[in-house]
């Protein structure tokens, strides 16, 4: 009995140590707005209220509008 429950606290914690040592997986950037479906008017507008509301964005050469993954939720409840 001591031995099991020796071997499962081994388990237990070699899977806790690789679990800390796993580095955080990066963020990544999803188009958010397509320039297709915006013109100078609302790309200012929107970039204005992810401004306002700390949301990171990034616009590419064409104009797409890119915001963070984790963002995408805050975003479309800011900007809906």
């Amino acid at each position: 009995m001591k031995i099991a429950m020796a071997i499962s606290l081994a388990i237990g914690f070699g899977i806790l140590v690789s679990w800390l040592s796993m580095p955080d997986r990066p963020d990544t950037y999803v188009v958010f707005a397509h320039v297709t479906n915006l013109n100078q008017e609302l790309t200012t507008a929107l970039t204005s209220r992810l401004e306002q509301n700390h949301i990171s964005y990034q616009l590419d050469t064409s104009g797409n509008v890119f915001i963070l993954e984790s963002q995408l939720e805050k975003a479309v409840i800011c900007c809906s």
